[in-house]
């Protein structure tokens, strides 16, 4: 049998440049795909787009590129701890100086996916509130927890068919109402009328949002299917001081609901 020669380190790093190369060229159009679909959904513009942008993004570029060069570009950051499976990372959107997305590195659709709230799932809410550093980092200023909020779109108010969780400031407006309401929201889900829409709201108590607020969602018999229904969930201290969260889900034929408008892109409140 023939001795395999031994490998040539100075060859396998130029195969590894040279793959990289390979995926920096695809790099450009598939952000360019994504800053189409961003900006059309900012318009209000129905037309086609590449609805799986997102996922070739994270699923083509920033996993590979962490597994093989440990670097996550073009995302920010890339957890594979759990396996692809259960894994997820953090990508910087193009809308706004401090808005970022929670992506997981495994196939989902969004909220609507079977799995989702069914406990099957790593909790993407804890992995979305740990990405807060960098909205506070891109604000300039360190922004205290009820400054952040994160939200999910219904299934059919979005463009990208790969879950995603926006993570950004929260609006000034909403920030006040949860403040000034905060004895309103209790631990059970009850109606709350919010800037003209009635949502439903709850509580979780603690420094990171568990248990799962996808469970939390599944459990209220008004959100079958989950499709229907978007969810933010918002760092909000209760009356009596303590850290929290307030969900707040909001339901509409074919999930035509958007809670991503509770965020501002622009985030004011670091401005104050």
């Amino acid at each position: 049998m023939p001795i395999k020669p031994p490998a040539d380190p100075i060859k396998n790093l130029a195969d590894q440049r040279g793959a990289a190369a390979e995926r920096r060229r695809w790099r450009l159009p598939a952000f360019a795909a994504l800053a189409g679909v961003v900006s059309l959904a900012a318009l209000g513009v129905a037309a086609a787009v590449d609805e799986n942008a997102l996922w070739k993004i994270v699923h083509g570029l920033c996993v590979v590129d962490e597994m093989h060069l440990h670097s996550p570009a073009p995302c920010v950051a890339v957890d594979l701890k759990g396996g692809e499976e259960g894994g997820s990372a953090v990508l910087k959107d193009l809308v706004g100086k401090t808005q970022f997305l929670l992506i997981p590195t495994r196939r989902l659709a969004g909220i609507e996916d079977p799995l989702v709230g069914t406990g099957a799932l790593p909790n993407y809410w804890r992995a979305a509130w740990a990405a807060r550093g960098l909205v506070s980092k891109n604000a300039q200023k360190d922004l205290p927890g009820d400054d952040i909020g994160m939200a999910i779109n219904g299934a059919g108010a979005r463009t990208q068919d790969q879950l995603h969780i926006h993570v950004d400031c929260v609006r000034v407006d909403v920030r006040a109402a949860l403040e000034a309401r905060a004895s309103e929201i209790g631990d059970k889900w009850a109606d709350f009328a919010l800037l003209g829409h009635i949502y439903r709201a709850r509580r979780v108590s603690g420094e990171e949002p568990d248990p799962d607020p996808f469970r939390l969602l599944a459990e209220d018999s008004r959100s079958s299917p989950l499709r229907d229904d978007s969810l933010a969930v918002i760092g909000a201290r209760s009356a009596s001081g303590a850290p929290g969260f307030v969900l707040l889900a909001e339901k509409a034929p074919h999930g035509a609901t958007h809670a991503e408008n509770l965020l501002d892109h622009s985030c004011a409140v670091a401005l104050r």
